[in-house]
């Protein structure tokens, strides 16, 4: 193996060598622009005069009325299709007359333009994990939606904005085949109803996670997440992500914070911006938002925009 040979002889026997082979003598590296990562979301200038459009798919999975309504658009205007390695669609070859159509058809069947989609989904991603990995020892695909759910009502009970996120990834077993090693919040199974959490990958996805914790049961995951999101809030630097501050705190101090964590002080700020005052109206607004796939922060988003508009539109009358 290649990677066994360059550590015997080192680098620059390992050069001397190759350049002799090729005949030719390598030139100096150059440096790389600083990398950016891209989703694609969203629609775009294609390059040639069309557009392209990129869908968010949560896991990468399309069933029913999405399913059907996206082989219909891909048929009638003989689309070419890309799919990305966050497991999201892309659309492409799109004549502008035919934006708005598609769009129109995209949302009907719940296939909602990123602005619309909770910010922790859009870079969220989980392997298949149970029931179609034999190598899996706990949920990953299956329960990732729920542990976003949670992970959004911890942003809110320690006073995060709806529109800052981190990068989430989950797998059922240590092999990582969502890229948790990369995530800024990584959960890798580690047994039944169990998991590791790794912290200090970065939003552009450039920095390796290291394993915070093990043995972590699902159950018992706000009791972790709750001062980690908390201590963030109050102590970031400025514009500093989730893994930047992990890794700038160190593992000793978080997990000290963990260990002598009593719940967030209570603001006295004069105003309530939190949606939902009790649980009840939380789940049968959710339960009503799933019936038109949104989630429900999104439809009480919705419901409060319109209102907001009609009473404006009153008062212009």
């Amino acid at each position: 193996r290649m990677k066994y040979l360059i550590s015997s002889w080192g680098i620059e026997k390992f050069r001397t060598v190759v350049e002799q082979y090729y005949g030719k003598k390598f030139e100096p590296f150059r440096k790389l622009p600083e990398w950016e990562f891209k989703s694609y979301l969203g629609w775009h200038e294609q390059g040639d005069g069309g557009l392209f459009c990129g869908l968010h798919v949560d896991n990468g999975r399309i069933r029913g009325t999405m399913k059907k309504t996206l082989r219909e658009i891909i048929e009638k205007y003989n689309l070419n299709v890309r799919l990305t390695p966050n497991q999201n669609i892309i659309l492409c070859d799109i004549r502008r007359a035919w934006r708005r159509p598609i769009t129109t058809s995209l949302a009907q069947a719940g296939l909602l333009h990123p602005r619309y989609v909770d910010p922790l989904n859009l870079t969220a991603m989980a392997c298949p994990a149970f029931p179609l990995c034999p190598l899996a020892i706990t949920e990953a695909e299956r329960g990732i939606p729920d542990i976003l759910k949670r992970v959004r009502a911890v942003f809110e009970k320690v006073g995060l904005k709806y529109n800052e996120s981190v990068v989430i990834r989950i797998t059922g077993c240590p092999n990582g085949c969502a890229r948790p090693y990369m995530a800024e919040l990584g959960f890798v199974g580690d047994g039944p109803n169990s998991y590791q959490i790794w912290l200090g990958g970065t939003p552009n996805q450039t920095s390796l996670a290291k394993c915070f914790m093990n043995k972590v049961k699902i159950q018992d995951l706000e009791k972790v997440l709750e001062p980690l999101f908390y201590y963030w809030r109050r102590k970031r630097q400025s514009k500093e992500s989730f893994g930047g501050f992990t890794t700038r705190m160190g593992f000793e101090k978080l997990q000290e914070l963990v260990d002598k964590w009593e719940g967030p002080v209570e603001s006295s700020s004069r105003y309530n911006l939190k949606l939902f005052a009790d649980k009840e109206t939380y789940e049968a607004m959710d339960e009503f938002a799933r019936l038109q796939n949104k989630n429900a922060h999104q439809l009480a988003m919705e419901v409060i925009r319109n209102f907001v508009a009609s009473q404006q539109n009153g008062k212009s009358e």
